[in-house]
């Protein structure tokens, strides 16, 4: 019976995420001046967007870095260049995978097929993915202390909540006693004895070192100024003039909402870029020409990955 409410439950959930996506383009379409929005990416500023796609392409190697402190600290032994590959390929799954986290199943499925730690790979890319959130919110508090007037009360609120609750989710890790107290009165602990793999996630959370944890730390600030910085770039080639403060605080914003299920973020990115910028100040079709020109460097990204994929399984069939 389970196993027949599984898949219903599965097509169900992708129904779902595609009806996000659908509703938020249509909103985006229906609502916005198509044609400026056209106009002003035929008018793009060149040099602008190609900086931002160099920066976007370097910082590949920054956050394959910064996966590889974690991975490392397992005792997984994989390669900055092979983990720089895993990220691309996992981009090119990215544009049509759910949420904009979809890639990630595919580089823990990849690393784990090399290795044979399914574990402590999820481990890693969770925890990378997790730490990349958490600095860049931390980075957007600090930027909203110091100018609190960039951001409406609303981003405000969403910026600190989202923070607390990844500062939360620290603490926990860390009171490794009290979260396990708590898992044995709700019985939770019963559900990991279950499911092995789980049970060596939850594990491997506290195999990483400190030296580990801050090189990871420091590579996702370097990761984060990045994509602030892209975003800004991208801003001024679409003709928005905004102060680099407002890209600290509406970044996060956008990357947090990333995590509605949708495909491969689309609807919501562009939606929430449209809704963000024009409230900080930028005339809406400049908003989502910004979020259309983010897309086109999301797309050269996935696309060599989907090159780096299928030479990878050229490569494979020939040693066969």
């Amino acid at each position: 019976m389970g196993q027949v409410e599984r898949p219903k439950q599965n097509r169900i959930l992708n129904l779902l995420r595609v009806a996000v996506s659908l509703v938020g383009i249509l909103a985006v379409v229906l609502t916005q001046d198509v044609g400026h929005v056209v106009q002003l990416i035929s008018e793009l500023d060149w040099v602008a967007f190609l900086g931002a796609l160099v920066l976007l392409l370097l910082g590949a190697f920054v956050r394959s870095f910064r996966w590889g402190c974690l991975v490392w600290a397992l005792g997984i032994q994989a390669s900055w260049l092979r983990l720089t590959g895993l990220y691309f390929v996992g981009a090119f799954y990215n544009l049509f995978l759910p949420t904009g986290m979809g890639g990630d199943a595919i580089k823990m499925y990849e690393l784990s097929r090399d290795e044979g730690k399914a574990a402590l790979t999820i481990s890693s890319v969770l925890m990378d993915r997790f730490l990349g959130l958490f600095v860049l919110l931390a980075m957007a508090l600090l930027a909203l202390v110091a100018s609190s007037e960039l951001a409406r009360p609303d981003v405000r609120i969403l910026i600190a909540v989202a923070f607390a609750v990844c500062l939360t989710g620290v603490l926990l890790l860390v009171q490794r006693r009290w979260i396990e107290t708590w898992a044995r009165r709700l019985r939770v602990d019963r559900l990991l004895g279950r499911f092995n793999v789980l049970r060596e996630v939850y594990g491997s959370f506290h195999l990483y070192g400190g030296a580990a944890l801050l090189r990871a730390t420091l590579a996702s600030i370097v990761w984060n100024l990045i994509l602030i910085a892209s975003y800004r770039l991208l801003g001024s080639a679409v003709g928005i003039d905004l102060p680099i403060g407002t890209y600290f605080l509406l970044v996060p914003v956008i990357s947090v909402l990333l995590l509605i299920p949708s495909l491969g973020g689309l609807g919501v990115r562009e939606g929430a870029t449209v809704l963000l910028f024009s409230r900080a100040g930028a005339v809406e079709s400049q908003a989502l020409a910004l979020a259309v020109a983010h897309d086109a460097t999301l797309i050269v990204t996935g696309l060599i990955g989907a090159g780096i994929h299928i030479a990878q399984g050229v490569a494979g069939v020939r040693r066969k």
